[in-house]
Order: structure tokens, then sequence, then C-alpha cells
């Protein structure tokens, strides 16, 4: 019998025992990259990306891994981002195609049919090779919210839930045990902060760590960001008192009562994607959150740390203190 790398060269060669090498190695590309998860709950779908910066010479919006397909449908990648984004545009192209074509916007699960094909041609035909990420594609479909996981082969299944890449199988283990259907918007948080938190050791050690949370619901998109791992429990402990009227806002702003942010270190932990650094400079220059209150724009560009998009969101986070 021949040795096995007589049939990893293409990915159009079965082994004798049925297996197409190229597709497992295509897996194995998948595994190493960044935790991405997907949670179907009561009115919604919920996606979780891991958001690691490797240089502060990097802009972060640019390390893009959740994708905005539709208005009603978004993807999660890991793997070969460069790959994904080739996926992506082919999906946001079928999707203009079918809106334009029959005046109705796209079928969810049409979208994901079509991607699966586009993944399983890379794997017949001599001169390519298959894509080395998968997706998770979630969205409103004709009778509710649903979520599906693709694969390099070309296979594809609806999830209540699921979880790909570097730390995926305790992920799993995790909403297996957790999951329940029916679960509420907030639930779907606190089970998502609590297996990033439990996952940190077993993902990619960077020099600087995110989260990126990204929820679909009736009213559209909205994105909470968790730029330090510390902020896990912060947001794990704002969710526990839900009951007592607190909230997580859009764009990770958690809309907590003014009583419950009235020291400046507390109202800073709200302001989404503001580094440490950012946070020492301005409570170095403000004593209290009343002195920060009366701060203008041009003053925080002042401070190291702060840029402009920072400063807007910071102006943000205190006129909803008013």
């Amino acid at each position: 019998m021949m040795e096995k790398d007589h049939y990893d060269q293409a990915a159009t060669v079965f082994s004798p025992d049925g297996r197409v090498y190229q597709v497992e190695y295509a897996r194995e590309a998948i595994k190493r990259g960044g935790l991405a998860l997907g949670i179907v709950f009561d009115g919604g779908v919920l996606f979780s990306i891991d958001k690691s910066i490797f240089s502060p010479l990097i802009e972060e919006e640019y390390l893009q891994k959740f994708f905005q397909i539709t208005p009603q449908v978004g993807a999660a990648a890991s793997g070969l981002i460069a790959d994904a984004r080739v996926l992506v545009d082919i999906l946001r192209d079928k999707a203009q195609e079918e809106a334009r074509t029959y005046g109705e916007r796209p079928d969810l699960k049409n979208l994901v049919l079509w991607i699966s094909k586009i993944y399983e041609v890379y794997t017949r035909y001599e001169g390519v090779r298959p894509f080395g990420t998968a997706l998770i594609i979630g969205g409103k479909g004709q009778n509710g919210f649903h979520l599906y996981e693709t694969d390099p082969s070309g296979v594809f299944q609806e999830r209540k839930a699921t979880a790909i890449g570097k730390g995926s199988e305790k992920a799993l283990e995790l909403l297996e045990s957790g999951y329940r259907p029916g679960m509420s918007r907030d639930e779907a948080i606190q089970i998502t902060l609590r297996i990033l938190k439990d996952t940190l050791d077993e993902r990619p050690q960077d020099d600087q760590k995110g989260e990126e949370i990204h929820i679909l619901s009736d009213a559209g998109f909205e994105r909470i960001d968790l730029d330090d791992p510390a902020d896990l429990d912060k947001y794990i402990n704002n969710l526990t008192g839900m009951d007592d009227g607190r909230s997580t806002g859009k764009d990770g702003g958690s809309s907590t009562s003014p009583d419950a942010r009235s020291d400046i270190s507390g109202f800073l932990d709200t302001v989404p994607r503001l580094s440490k650094e950012g946070k020492d400079a301005l409570k170095e220059r403000y004593s209290d959150l009343d002195g920060l209150k009366k701060a203008y724009f041009d003053e925080l560009l002042e401070l190291k740390g702060i840029g402009k998009a920072t400063a807007e969101r910071i102006l943000k986070a205190l006129d909803a203190l008013k």
C-alpha cells in the first residue's frame, strides 16, 4: 500500500480508507483560529469572536472576524480570515441577487446551501485547495431565528448553539451542559461570558486580547466589546443583577443606574474599547466623575491612549448619565 504522502497532494484524491486529507488539513487550520461561538436565544442570535491584537500599531477595526451579510444575517469566522472574506463576499452577492430577483429578503437556508456548494466545489478540482475557514451563519428565517455551522467539506448543520476554533472542544462541552431552548438574551450573554472565561487558558495568548459579542434581534445588530479579560467578571456580575433594573447596552455599554456608576472607575468600566492606558490617564487627570463631566472633546484628545473614536464614546456615555 502506498504511503499517506501520496494521497494528500490534492483534494481530488481519496486515500484507500476513504479520507480526503486536504479537507482534514483545512479543518486543522480552523482549530488553530480564534474561538467563535453562536447561540440561538428567544428572539435572536448571539455571536462571539476572539479579538487578538498582536501589536499596538494595528488598527483594531481591520481585525474583522464577524461579518454582517444582510440586515438580518450575520456570520462569525475562524481559521484563515482571508478565505472567510472571499466566502462573505459570495454570500453578500447571492443575497443581493435574491433580493433583486424576488423582491424580498433572501432566505437564510438558501444562502447556507449556496455557500456550502462553493465549499464543496473546491474539493473536486485540480489547481485549487479547500477553504481553510468555517463560518457560523445565523439570522432570521421565515419561522424565527436559526443558526448554521459550515465546514470545508461542504457539509453544514443547523445548530441551537455551536463553537469553532481553538478552545471549541471545551466550549462545546459547556454549551451542551448549560444551553437550554428558549433562553433569554441575557442568559445567552451570560453563558457566553462564562465560556469565554473558562476557555481563556486554551486560547492563543496575545499581547492584547479581547472579545466581541454581536447580537442580532428584530431590532437589528448590536455589539458588546470586552477589551480586557477582567471585563468578563464585571459583565457576569452586571448580568447577575439584571433583576435590579440593570441591562447590557449597545456597543458594550452597561446601562446600570447612575448610583452604581457614581465613582469614576466604575464609570470608565462601562465605556466600550477604553484601554487601560486611557483609563489610567483619565483617572490621573480627573479626580471624580463630576470633573470628567465638565471635560471637552479636545481636552480628552490631549490624554495618552485617547483617540477621536474613544473620546466620542466617553462623551456619549457621559450624556447617558444626564
